[in-house]
């Protein structure tokens, strides 16, 4: 990754513009050193037509007769509804999934794309109005947490899907460029490169399964991302501790979770007939779109087979398409399901308004998808080239869904290769590019072999903290002996990097300063077995206070070429104290 690293940034901020949701997270540097995969995301955003909080918006983009901006994400959605419904929208400009268009083999600045019912637009100008807007927004939610840093001081990441061209990434670049982001600022990602980042950083435990962190170096494996438009698949080797290479041509199959949707379509074709879903779709277009929406939202709940369960799949019926289907059969869909003839009698149903289906029936509607992605899989791992691939790693908005995920494990699971699924998969390649945004700022920097922390005392919580750490002191009950770090694991360091805080010591005649050292992740106190002690000291004896009143101390940490050196300074007489002890390192970037 060429990049030159920005001086005195702050912060890194990665947006993802996906065919069907777009987001954004961040993490300030002074985080990333405690706890890479301590990213914020995004603020909620707010879907109106039923009040839910969602993750990412939806990728559509408003603009007024004027070609001025409007809105984006559900704002545009909703606003370009209400137009259509009043038959207002001719003069209007509304774009959805329009990053499907840079899948072309060559892209050009000119580039034009149209708009939903046919107008044509320049697309650098729809991308760099996106764009600009998620940087607004990314911006004003940054602020609310560092207010006092500047634009200048941010390193930005927008990813892009392994399999475009390099057209398709220079536009981007240009786009950006024209949405008031500094090209010196900006780095274009791999969605593929930034999943595997966050994989190399992620130490979660998963069972029996291995995370991409234990594996050795050499190993190759498999990057899956199922996204709402696009599967893209991209084959990657581990070369050395925290760098990858690309090991085989990136693919891609158009097909994602707005297949799956296109699929449940097309089976209510064949249940309704052509004719009254081709009338639905044109003459109640603002109904057809909510009732898709309502599928979008209810198949995340779609769970895996299990031939013991009884679950049913319920979905309401839009009123004008029980009408249209009564105008063109001279019955309704609830007569019709309990016809004699109706091939699925017993297994769809009408009650209260809604469509009742057995829960295999959508199952199917799934499999037509996964299939098809699983086949591509198959062809290629039959490869010579990718036969010593030993992992599958499955990113994206539509493996949250269990069923895909039971799918995939089935079927690639075994003696040879393993089947990941990171954490909330719909968010890794967003947290992945922020952890590779602040990795290029870094470039002299080694892998800190352990986490470093110290211990603390917080307030008692019956039932949560051990009743061995107890303890009574200043007026309150406490628990002792509380793991907080201060530097995590696999932490790129510079040498002479510097950590302060600030320490309040109520009773400074019995105050005890140490440091400690883990292997674990995720260790929470300074008396599991993990923990091991690098220094502690009594901060009377080193440090004497003058007077008896609660005193505060400041503690400086620096990691230099091969030792952390502790540096104590009391306040109230300016006298220190140093203590050093040994580093070790995992390697180089």
């Amino acid at each position: 990754m060429a990049h030159k690293p920005l001086k005195n940034y702050l912060a890194c901020v990665a947006i993802d513009i996906g065919t069907t949701g777009t987001g954004y997270a961040f993490s300030t540097l002074e985080k990333f050193r405690i706890n890479q995969l301590d990213v914020t995301l995004n603020d909620p955003w707010t879907e109106e037509f039923r009040g839910l909080l969602a993750l990412k918006a939806p990728t559509c983009i408003l603009f007024d007769p004027t070609m001025k901006f409007h809105a984006f994400g559900y704002e545009a959605e909703n606003k370009y509804t209400d137009l259509a419904t009043k038959d207002a929208h001719g003069d209007w400009y509304y774009f959805e999934r329009f990053k499907l268009h840079l899948f072309k083999t060559e892209i050009a600045m000119d580039l034009q794309i149209e708009d939903a019912i046919g107008k044509k637009v320049s697309a650098l100008l729809v991308v760099t109005e996106a764009i600009k807007y998620i940087r607004e927004r990314a911006l004003a939610c940054l602020a609310r947490h560092q207010p006092q840093m500047r634009e200048h001081q941010v390193q930005w990441v927008l990813t892009v899907p392994s399999i475009w061209k390099q057209s398709a990434t220079t536009f981007m670049q240009a786009a950006a460029t024209k949405a008031r982001i500094k090209s010196s600022n900006l780095i274009i990602a791999n969605e593929s490169n930034a999943a595997s980042v966050f994989c190399l950083f992620d130490r979660s435990e998963r069972g029996n399964i291995r995370g991409l962190d234990t594996q050795p170096v050499g190993t190759k494996y498999m990057v899956v991302d199922i996204g709402g438009g696009t599967t893209d698949i991209t084959v990657h080797e581990r070369v050395s501790k925290m760098e990858i290479r690309e090991a085989y041509e990136p693919s891609g199959l158009s097909l994602g979770g707005v297949a799956v949707d296109e699929a449940f379509v097309t089976f209510m074709t064949e249940l309704l007939g052509e004719g009254t879903m081709n009338r639905f779709r044109v003459q109640a277009c603002n109904e057809f779109v909510k009732w898709i929406k309502e599928f979008e939202r209810l198949k995340q709940d779609v769970p895996a087979i299990d031939k013991k369960a009884k679950q049913a799949f319920l979905i309401h019926i839009p009123n004008r398409l029980n009408e249209i289907y009564k105008s063109l059969n001279d019955k309704t869909i609830s007569e019709l399901t309990k016809s004699g003839k109706f091939k699925y009698k017993g297994k769809i149903k009408i009650t209260d308004g809604k469509m009742q289906f057995e829960m295999n029936i959508i199952q199917d509607v799934f499999k037509t998808v996964t299939d098809k992605i699983s086949d591509h899989l198959t062809t290629l791992l039959k490869l010579d080239e990718l036969s010593s691939v030993l992992m599958l790693i499955f990113v994206g908005g539509t493996v949250e869904s269990k069923l895909v995920q039971q799918t995939m494990i089935q079927k690639y699971q075994n003696s040879k290769r393993c089947v990941l699924y990171p954490n909330e998969p719909g968010t890794v390649v967003l947290k992945g590019a922020v952890i590779l945004g602040h990795v290029a700022n870094v470039v002299d920097q080694r892998l800190l072999r352990h986490t470093y922390g110290s211990g603390i005392k917080v307030p008692f919580k019956e039932g949560v903290h051990p009743e061995k750490l107890k303890i009574e002191s200043a007026g309150g009950v406490w628990c002792r002996g509380v793991f907080k770090p201060f530097m995590m694991a696999g932490t790129p360091v510079k040498v002479g990097t510097t950590l302060r805080n600030e320490i309040e010591a109520v009773n400074y005649e019995d105050s005890v300063f140490a440091v400690y050292k883990t292997d674990k992740r995720g260790a929470e106190y300074i008396t599991d077995d993990t923990c091991q002690q690098v220094c502690k000291v009594w901060m009377n004896n080193v440090l004497p206070a003058k007077s008896k009143k609660p005193q505060t101390y400041v503690v400086k940490y620096t990691f230099s070429e091969n030792e952390l050196i502790i540096e104590l300074t009391l306040k109230e007489t300016k006298n220190k104290y140093v203590i050093t002890s040994e580093l070790e390192f995992e390697g180089m970037f």
